[in-house]
């Protein structure tokens, strides 16, 4: 387990490394090109956001015990999403700002709306523990619908710039590195306020902590600079973790007598959110939570209708048979995923869509309930 607890490490830092070094860089770029605004480019964001779990569900889809597993690890981190990271969104942003900062409606509506509607087609499709391709395939068309629809929704008005700088957000080694009271003499690219040229400031970026030493000799010879090598070797990494993960939990549910649907829902769901919660902490810091928003909510939209219908569609395809599996857990997860986000939607319009303090310990509360209640199904 600590091997395996290093790698995961590794695996996570070396895709925030990638996204601070790349995929910035890339949003950026298209957001100038295509006039995009902050929705905008938050649904552009949440496509590079559900890669682990797109490659957690297509493992999962050749085996029939691991079925329930790989729905639950999408569903479940829409839960986490809509709970924690949101919870933890506002207090980072009263934290950073000493005042709460406010969010879209007509995103947030847009987004939920079209989340709600494909969690009630996917109680459909679970009602009699048969997946045909029929339905896997509606499943996926439905994001291309929702993109368009999207798109004529979005506001152009005011065109949205990440950055013009490169590393315009902090890696997960510099959030490790340094000291909770040093966050308000942080800008955006992590780097402290005041003399850049100064020998201490010169000092720390040069000597990293002992702890994070070892992870940063293995990124300098592990990944090559050329960005289409990195990736590769970064998704391979990212696709033998996931297989790896999958195979300790099976042994898990063997152990300990619970469903691969519960462990997906709940504690695989927290590995595969990390990314999330960094993105959703530095859009408060950046006061930018249409961006939060759109990326985070949008990200769960294409877990359910591409990362769930595109592997569905594909191992149907090569068995020629449609997908079959029991678990009698599932519709009641369902029906307990839907009321936990119409209940956060209804918090935040109570506090009248603003990210207080007070939100962000109910949304943290809600998902507390939300693992004792599917523990008890157990």
């Amino acid at each position: 387990m600590i091997i395996l607890s290093a790698i995961f490490f590794y695996v996570l830092s070396g895709q925030t490394y990638l996204s601070n070094d790349y995929l910035m860089p890339c949003l950026e770029s298209l957001s100038t090109k295509w006039h995009l605004s902050e929705t905008g480019t938050g649904i552009l964001m949440a496509l590079g956001m559900s890669i682990p779990e797109l490659t957690t569900n297509i493992l999962s889809c050749f085996s029939s015990s691991r079925i329930g597993y790989g729905f639950g690890a999408i569903v479940g981190s829409g839960v986490f999403d809509f709970t924690v990271c949101f919870g933890l969104m506002s207090l980072f942003s009263n934290y950073y700002h000493k005042k709460a900062l406010r969010m879209n409606l007509k995103a947030l509506m847009r987004d939920i709306y079209v989340y709600l509607l494909t969690l009630l087609f996917l109680t459909f499709v679970f009602w009699d523990y048969e997946i045909s391709l029929t339905e896997a395939l509606i499943l996926t068309l439905f994001y291309p619908s929702y993109l368009l629809y999207s798109i004529v929704q979005m506001d152009q008005k005011d065109d949205f710039q990440l950055s013009h700088q490169k590393h315009h957000f902090p890696t997960l080694l510099q959030f490790l590195d340094f000291h909770p009271e040093q966050v308000e003499d942080l800008d955006v690219d992590g780097q402290e306020i005041g003399d850049e040229k100064s020998d201490e400031t010169e000092q720390e970026n040069q000597q990293p902590s002992k702890i994070l030493l070892p992870f940063t000799l293995l990124f300098k010879f592990t990944i090559p600079k050329h960005p289409e090598f990195a990736f590769i070797i970064i998704s391979f990494y990212c696709f033998l973790t996931v297989n790896v993960t999958m195979t300790v939990v099976d042994e898990f549910v063997e152990q300990f007598a619970v469903s691969p649907a519960f462990v997906g829902l709940t504690i695989a769901s927290w590995g595969g959110n990390i990314q999330d919660i960094l993105n959703a902490s530095l859009a408060a810091k950046n006061k930018k939570t249409e961006l939060a928003t759109s990326s985070i909510i949008g990200s769960q939209i294409m877990n359910l209708q591409i990362c769930l219908g595109f592997p569905w569609v594909l191992t149907m395809l090569i068995w020629q048979r449609n997908i079959t599996f029991y678990d009698e857990t599932i519709s009641q997860s369902m029906l307990a995923i839907m009321t936990v986000v119409l209940v956060s939607f209804f918090l935040m319009l109570q506090q009248k869509l603003r990210l207080t303090y007070k939100l962000g310990a109910m949304l943290l509360s809600i998902y507390i309930l939300y693992f004792i209640y599917e523990l008890l199904q157990q």
